[in-house]
């Protein structure tokens, strides 16, 4: 009998001891639920563009299609930003405006290895920062041609995402120098390159593939 008593005293101290520990998960996963990651609501293009315009955004980037004023020769110290929206997802061009230090590139920092891009934070709201943000997300290049070809060096071939990283040149009308991962079509082209090959390349600008492939010397 007293065995039985002890027996059940045990189960119930078990029992209360996993319903604790379900508690905690639970209330960890409440608190930072598992996957997660930050998500940008959805912005207004159209009012982020009139923030674009009230920042004087165009002072440094060009953006092919708009109509701001145009830069001096030598004066943008960032990105032409037409050809970034499809590059990159919504929460990129937040992080690129309110900390671009974390994402310019070397090109794009002063001697300090600071971006030059000045901070916005103490001025713009959080809501012009959302518009903003959709603004620069929904451009996209106007009057590219439908392929366009680049030369550069293989930096890595990742099977696994059927990606071709290449560090390229300017690409005239398309893409300024930088490196870039892009998906090969057909597929069969991730055999034909390996890290440190000098290749030129064809890309359909529309679907940003890489659809050809020739070695350099």
């Amino acid at each position: 009998m007293h065995f039985l008593i002890i027996g059940m005293f045990i189960l119930s101290m078990c029992s209360g001891s996993v319903a604790a520990e379900k508690g905690k998960q639970t209330e960890v996963e409440m608190h930072h639920p598992k996957g997660w990651i930050f998500a940008m609501p959805k912005g207004d293009p159209i009012k982020g563009r009139a923030v674009f315009d009230k920042f004087s955004c165009y002072s440094c980037h060009e953006v092919r299609g708009e109509k701001f004023p145009p830069l001096d020769k030598g004066q943008a110290v960032g990105p032409e930003l037409s050809q970034m929206g499809p590059m990159h997802p919504l929460e990129y061009f937040t992080e690129s405006t309110i900390n671009p230090s974390a994402v310019a590139a070397k090109k794009y920092r002063g001697p300090d290895g600071k971006s030059k891009m000045p901070d916005f934070n103490a001025d713009m709201t959080v809501q012009e920062l959302i518009d903003v943000s959709a603004y620069m997300a929904s451009l996209k290049p106007k009057g590219v041609a439908k392929s366009v070809t680049g030369e550069g060096k293989v930096i890595a071939v990742v099977p696994e995402t059927r990606e071709i990283i290449v560090e390229h040149g300017d690409i005239e009308g398309f893409m300024e120098a930088m490196t870039m991962g892009f998906k090969a079509n057909p597929t069969s082209l991730l055999k034909t390159v390996k890290a440190g090959d000098r290749i030129r390349f064809t890309i359909d600008t529309d679907k940003r593939v890489i659809t050809r492939i020739e070695k350099l010397k």
